[in-house]
């Protein structure tokens, strides 16, 4: 696992990025999806997604679409299958952002 520097508090400052990210994971759905794969710690098929949170294929296929824009999870297309995972660098800068002034 790679641990990440803490960003000096000068460089700690939200952008578009954070703001569509924060945007994409103000929807239950997507949350979950988001929750789902962090707790996975691993590439997750989207089938397998979809079994666990009992989301509808194309509704499940919208929301990771959303989430991968925004820059939470990356994909990866291997014949038939897509799978899925979080962008743990994205998520850390978030946390990072969220308790900087704490």
């Amino acid at each position: 696992m790679k641990i990440l520097k803490p960003l000096p508090l000068a460089r700690l400052e939200a952008n578009q990025a954070h703001a569509e990210a924060f945007k994409a994971l103000a929807h239950l759905t997507r949350l979950q999806v988001f929750f789902f794969l962090v707790r996975a710690r691993r590439e997750v098929p989207a089938g397998e997604i979809q079994e666990a949170l009992e989301v509808p294929g194309p509704t499940l296929s919208h929301h990771l679409d959303l989430l991968r824009r925004a820059g939470l999870v990356q994909s990866r297309k291997e014949e038939r299958y897509v799978y899925y995972s979080v962008r743990r660098e994205m998520a850390s800068e978030l946390v990072r952002l969220l308790t900087a002034c704490c």
